[in-house]
């Protein structure tokens, strides 16, 4: 983006601002209060679409000048395509055209907000502005690298989809669960160097069978349970989410349906009007053609007997009791087919007073346009009802399935007996290994030791993997590559400008001269955030080009 113009009428401390850009770089000066800073409120403005001045949007009225009823922030720009384009924002209603997925626009507008995050959210920032990711098998190359379990991580690999925190949190929820396995086994509390080579202090226990027998039992009851809830879990929110399209259909469906007896009606009046003005044509037509003589009187009077028999239900016997359907007379069929005969031969037939009438003729194109925008019509219609027809089936269909639509009561309470389902699967567990443990410790002494040491190993394994994710791990090392061309940036900004050289460390600090930001003065501050605006906006620029 290069601006090209800046408008700015009654906003703040500037009563008119008309500033056309021609040059790379646009310095603007001025004693305090004569508007500097409402020039860069009044971009932001613009750009954005949020007062920087006020936080409610009622209260944007506040920016007008004072003794002014409305103003107004107008900016126009270049974009990579060298197009024009523009955004205007206007008030008091604050109504405007500012830009819409421009997620680091705020960061070039006010240089200070980047060093302002705190270290998650700066990093978060780094990643989208940087592009930086790996894929699943990327990050488990990088995870069997760091000595982690092959096993266990082929078990994380698919929550890597859903981003680092997801497969951190269940890693760490794993070395909890391992964690509260060793309890049950050893009776301690666990604690890594306690864990380290433990052994039982005491003899075993002698556990009866059936005991044993009822533990294992419960543990399976229990993790079928679960199975089956997370299985209708998973139908629930599968559910819930299609009943939320689904809702969002319905209503674009209703719109449409709602429309249904509108367009009927319509095409009725459509196809009323194109019959009676195709008569209209037929007549013109006839009135065009018409002939004298007595075979075309003879015919036309066989017309008109014709309609006649098409408004009555028969003719009467000679005692007029009886009467007899026109369409059972060998006559009446006759008369149809000489008709037929006559106008194949000599063209239709005028009707009535309209047989030698000019001016009726001469309007024939008239009428034959009239049919030609209603036979259009008529079509257009029939697509239109088609349509709401097909929107009042599928709105029908939509809401049956949404009265099976679960609540969020539902979800929740799913949600609920899972986690408590999971405890008592893990205790059950838990109690059930100890017992097999304890049952063979007569025979095997070394068994609860074992057992001990494998879960010690278990909650080390998790742990390395859960600390691995965290966003100081392999997050930190994908973005500390994808740092340096940001860096190199900044040095090459630092060096234009002859000031201290700014960099992004790998745990996400911002230095100046080598000095942490927080130990700056307030103008090392201010050159830091500049520079690191004009990187963000570069950055930005070169991902826009290579997109």
């Amino acid at each position: 983006m290069r601006l090209t113009n800046i408008e700015i009428t009654n906003f703040q401390g500037i009563r008119h601002a008309a500033l056309p850009i021609a040059a790379p770089l646009l310095l603007v000066s001025g004693p305090n209060g004569a508007g500097k800073s409402s020039l860069l409120d009044a971009i932001s403005l613009a750009l954005t679409g949020q007062p920087r001045r006020v936080s409610l949007k009622k209260d944007i009225s506040q920016l007008i000048a004072d003794g002014a009823k409305k103003g107004e922030v107008s900016l126009s720009w270049l974009n990579a395509d060298s197009e024009e384009l523009s955004a205007t924002t206007a008030l008091p209603s604050g109504k405007g055209n500012p830009l819409a997925d421009q997620p680091f626009l705020p960061f070039v507008l006010d240089a200070a907000k980047f060093a302002g995050l705190d270290a998650k959210d700066r990093r978060k920032v780094l990643f989208e502005l940087t592009g930086a990711s790996a894929s699943p098998a990327e990050i488990t190359k990088r995870l069997i690298e760091r000595g982690a379990d092959a096993a266990l991580v082929e078990h994380i690999k698919p929550l890597l989809r859903a981003g680092f925190q997801a497969a951190a949190d269940e890693a760490k929820e794993r070395a909890s669960q391992v964690r509260g396995a060793w309890k049950e086994i050893t009776g301690e509390t666990y604690g890594s160097q306690k864990a380290e080579g433990w052994k039982p202090d005491t003899a075993a226990i002698q556990v009866n069978q059936d005991d044993l027998d009822a533990a294992i039992k419960a543990h399976a009851d229990i993790d079928a349970d679960l199975a089956e809830a997370l299985k209708t879990l998973g139908a629930h929110k599968s559910a819930h989410a299609q009943g939320k399209h689904r809702q969002q259909r319905m209503d674009e469906l209703a719109e449409t349906a709602g429309l249904l007896q509108r367009r009927q009606n319509k095409l009725n009046n459509d196809k009323t009007d194109l019959e009676n003005w195709k008569k209209q044509v037929a007549s013109a037509e006839a009135a065009a053609g018409h002939q004298h003589g007595l075979l075309h009187d003879l015919a036309a009077n066989l017309a008109d007997w014709i309609e006649i028999s098409k408004t009555s239900q028969g003719y009467a016997t000679n005692d007029g009791k009886l009467i007899t359907p026109w369409f059972t007379s060998p006559v009446a069929d006759r008369a149809d087919l000489l008709l037929e005969q006559y106008t194949a031969e000599h063209g239709p037939i005028a009707a009535g007073d309209l047989a030698d009438n000019p001016e009726h003729a001469k309007r024939l194109p008239e009428y034959r346009s009239y049919v030609e925008n209603l036979t259009r019509a008529v079509a257009n219609s029939e697509r239109d009802l088609r349509a709401a027809e097909d929107a009042a089936t599928q709105l029908q269909a939509l809401q049956t399935e949404a009265a099976a639509l679960p609540s969020e009561s539902a979800l929740a309470n799913a949600e609920q007996h899972i986690n408590d389902l999971r405890q008592q699967r893990d205790q059950a567990r838990a109690k059930a290994e100890f017992l097999q443990e304890q049952c063979q410790a007569n025979a095997v002494r070394d068994t609860a030791t074992e057992k001990a040491a494998k879960h010690h190993t278990d909650v080390q394994a998790w742990t390395l993997i859960a600390e691995a994710l965290a966003p100081d791990g392999i997050p930190a090392e994908i973005l500390s590559g994808a740092l340096e061309p940001v860096n190199t940036l900044l040095t090459i900004q630092s060096a234009a400008a002859k000031w201290n050289q700014v960099q992004i460390t790998a745990g996400i600090e911002i230095t100046y001269g080598g000095r942490l930001y927080g130990l700056l003065s307030e103008s090392e501050k201010w050159r830091c955030d500049a520079l690191l605006a004009v990187a963000i906006a570069r950055l930005c620029w070169a991902a826009h080009r290579h997109a």
